[in-house]
C-alpha cells in the first residue's frame, strides 16, 4: 500500500506540473521534467523534454486547461505510478483540442519524486 504522504507528494507534483503547463512556466517545467523524459501524447506523438518545452515556448502548443479529475497512486520498488484521468484543452498549430484523457505517469522514488514518463490516451467517457 502506498503511504498517504507519498500520495500527497505525487498530488502536489502533478498539480504543479499541470499548472506550469497551463501558465507556460518554462522554468518550473525545466526543473520538473527530467532530461530523459519519455512523453507519449494521446495522439501517439512521443517527445523528449527538449521538444516538449520547445513547443510550449514557441507557442506551437498552448495549454488552456489541464486538470486531473481522478487519480490513484501506487508505489512498487523504486517507482511510483499514477493512474488518472484529466480534462485537457490545448491550442496547437493544427487546431484546438478538448479531450478527456486516461493517463499513466511514472515517477522515480528517491530523496524526492522525479517525473520520468507519461502516456495518455483519449478517454471514451
Amino acid at each position: 500500500m502506498t503511504p498517504p504522504s507519498a500520495i500527497r507528494a505525487v498530488d502536489d507534483i502533478e498539480d504543479g506540473r499541470f499548472r506550469a503547463m497551463v501558465v507556460g512556466d518554462i522554468a518550473v517545467l525545466d526543473d520538473l521534467l527530467p532530461d530523459d523524459l519519455h512523453y507519449v501524447h494521446a495522439n501517439g506523438i512521443i517527445e523528449d523534454k527538449a521538444e516538449f518545452i520547445r513547443k510550449i515556448t514557441a507557442g506551437e502548443r498552448l495549454y488552456r486547461r489541464f486538470e486531473a479529475t481522478s487519480h490513484e497512486a501506487r508505489t512498487e520498488g523504486g517507482l511510483t505510478f499514477v493512474f488518472g484521468e484529466a480534462d485537457v484543452e490545448v491550442d496547437r498549430t493544427a487546431g484546438n483540442l478538448k479531450n478527456k484523457l486516461t493517463y499513466t505517469a511514472i515517477y522515480r522514488n528517491g530523496a524526492s519524486l522525479q517525473f520520468m514518463a507519461w502516456h495518455a490516451v483519449k478517454s471514451a467517457n
